[in-house]
């Protein structure tokens, strides 16, 4: 068997989140365009590091793949193993993980690790960095009305508007989805950053494997006001895709979709991840459902110096930018306040 065919076999025994499971990499990536390193012992194997390769003019990259939150290293950690042993058995891993990455000549690694993933250390001694980013996660989804007391009472409120504006509903037409969804691009300027073609076999691919499911809610004349699509593994549902439709926002129709979203977790049995943002107002909004945020990596290592230049150039840059700014700031309160003139 090849690593791509015992990884499956892994995949049957371990957890894997649903952004490594190999059906998952060949919609988004291509079948040809992902691969996976193994850490194998005896013919048995311990961990796994699904990743996606992409070439960026002329400087190879293990990267973040369209949509997928997560990759990096999945352990199988040896039965009865304590915590002592676990830390060990993590560096030995990881030590054997990095020899591969910088054995097949990249010139930038990066990868998110889902934030099950708690000790990145041994990377840090073989000279990785770490940036930490957060996603919101709801893990107790047994008692709902405990979830809806938990979120805040705004949008609760919000909710409540919503559900009375909206009519909802699950099992929109993919294709009436990406129309809808790329409006909530449009307006704001932007292209939507996944084709129809990318959509169609991510779709296609989460159908097949019973984990995905589109929820959408009409206003009373029958308009679609806002949809959300939803992915789930055996641990968690995804919060993937989803908005107001931005004729029919003012209906709040979206969070209401949010919380038929939670409840459609609940009944699985499933936690609820909103699968973070870093952009401010993104990260304020799903704080408000009341999950908890959980911290995961993006480890990272640059091998080419060239890169290494220009990354460095564009920090410069952008301190630089920021001084300026501050000192013009500065420069506007003193003469407001007749200080200094």
């Amino acid at each position: 068997m090849d690593n791509k065919e015992k990884y499956e076999i892994f995949c049957q025994k371990t957890y894997v989140p649903i952004y490594s499971k190999p059906w998952w990499l060949d919609a988004v990536c291509g079948k040809d365009n992902w691969d996976v390193w193994l850490y194998e012992k005896e013919e048995e194997i311990f961990a796994a590091m699904p990743y996606y390769m992409e070439r960026r003019g002329e400087y190879r990259y293990i990267t973040k793949a369209l949509l997928t939150q997560n990759n990096g290293i999945i352990f199988n950690y040896p039965e009865g193993a304590k915590n002592i042993a676990r830390q060990k058995f993590e560096e030995k891993v990881i030590d054997a993980a990095c020899e591969f990455i910088e054995g097949i000549k990249l010139d930038v690694y990066e990868q998110q690790y889902h934030y099950g993933f708690d000790n990145w250390l041994p990377f840090y001694w073989n000279k990785y960095e770490a940036i930490t980013r957060y996603t919101y996660v709801l893990e107790d989804l047994k008692d709902l009305e405990a979830v809806w007391l938990n979120i805040s009472s705004k949008y609760r409120r919000g909710i409540k508007k919503g559900m009375k504006n909206g009519v909802f509903h699950r099992g929109l037409d993919y294709k009436i989805f990406y129309q809808e969804h790329e409006k909530v691009f449009l307006k704001q300027g932007l292209e939507c950053p996944f084709s129809f073609k990318q959509w169609e076999r991510i779709y296609t691919a989460c159908r097949e494997h019973g984990a995905g499911e589109i929820l959408y809610a009409n206003d009373k004349e029958g308009n679609i006001a806002s949809v959300l699509f939803l992915i789930w593994d055996e641990q968690s549902v995804y919060h993937l895709l989803g908005g107001n439709i931005p004729e029919f926002q003012r209906l709040e129709t979206y969070d209401a979709l949010v919380w038929e979203g939670i409840k459609f977790a609940s009944q699985k049995g499933l936690k609820y991840d909103f699968e973070g943002s870093m952009i401010k107002r993104i990260s304020k909004s799903f704080r408000e459902f009341g999950g908890n945020p959980m911290p995961y990596f993006r480890i990272r290592k640059v091998f080419h110096p060239e890169i290494m230049r220009e990354e460095t150039e564009k920090k410069i840059r952008e301190s630089g930018v920021a001084i300026l700014k501050e000192n013009v700031r500065c420069n506007s309160e003193i003469c407001k306040d007749n200080i200094r003139c």
